[in-house]
């Protein structure tokens, strides 16, 4: 299971899966995905869905991947880690940065 790191002092909870959810939905159909998640998941159905489905993208269309990580900010130097599974570290950085923009648009 990957772990989502607490951001600006609030923790990653139960709480705040509907509003990663939704942000992602929304920086994928930007990006030109269909895909959308259920935002009614827990969250570690949707963790589950999405290392699943980062993992079919990169084998079937990493240039698509590419687009939507630069879409989403994920830092290059985090995208290139070579400790792990690539596609656990990919979701792992997608949902962190999902998270810090939930975040920060709830602060201000």
């Amino acid at each position: 299971m990957i772990t989502i790191a607490g951001y600006r002092g609030v923790q990653f909870s139960e709480d705040w899966v509907f509003k990663v959810i939704q942000q992602l939905n929304k920086d994928l159909k930007l990006t030109g995905f269909e895909q959308q998640f259920d935002c009614n998941n827990s969250a570690e159905e949707f963790i589950n869905d999405c290392i699943l489905y980062f993992e079919s993208l990169l084998i079937k269309n990493d240039a698509q991947l590419f687009n939507l990580l630069y879409r989403i900010d994920v830092p290059q130097e985090k995208i290139y880690n070579t400790q792990g599974v690539p596609h656990i570290n990919i979701t792992k950085e997608i949902l962190n940065r999902e998270f810090q923009k939930v975040v920060l648009k709830s602060q201000f």
